[in-house]
């Protein structure tokens, strides 16, 4: 019998479990999670550019599935140096709420430099 689809681990390691969603919530509201994306300037070092350059052309994708586990849609996308608000964790994978337009998607744990407590309202650090 031949197998289709993708030849990976999820595919032939029957021994595979498949990391549960775990929404993030906070004892107090005013003051939640968040993602800090890498800087600017450490993404323009890495990509061998400079920081306005940076900030002008790049992009994180917000995807519709955890980007680790599947192959999804881009739904929208966070700057550089940008904060995004924790709703879910999926493995490596955070689901966040973005900051224009408050699109709900997934990114990879790679994009992100640390995990900050703020204010929802204020943007000001909590902790």
């Amino acid at each position: 019998k031949q197998k289709t689809g993708f030849n990976n681990k999820m595919d032939t390691d029957t021994s595979y479990k498949m990391p549960v969603e775990q929404a993030v919530v906070s004892d107090d509201p005013n003051c939640v999670e968040f993602v800090a994306l890498w800087p600017a300037g450490d993404i323009a070092k890495k990509l061998g550019k400079d920081k306005k350059w940076v900030f002008l052309n790049y992009t994180v994708d917000l995807w519709d599935t955890p980007p680790t586990y599947s192959n999804g849609n881009i739904i929208g996308k966070l700057r550089a140096s940008s904060y995004a608000r924790i709703i879910a964790i999926m493995g490596d994978d955070y689901k966040v709420e973005s900051p224009v337009g408050q699109v709900h998607g997934w990114i990879s744990n790679e994009h992100v430099k640390t995990i900050s407590k703020k204010n929802p309202k204020t943007r000001a650090l909590c902790e």
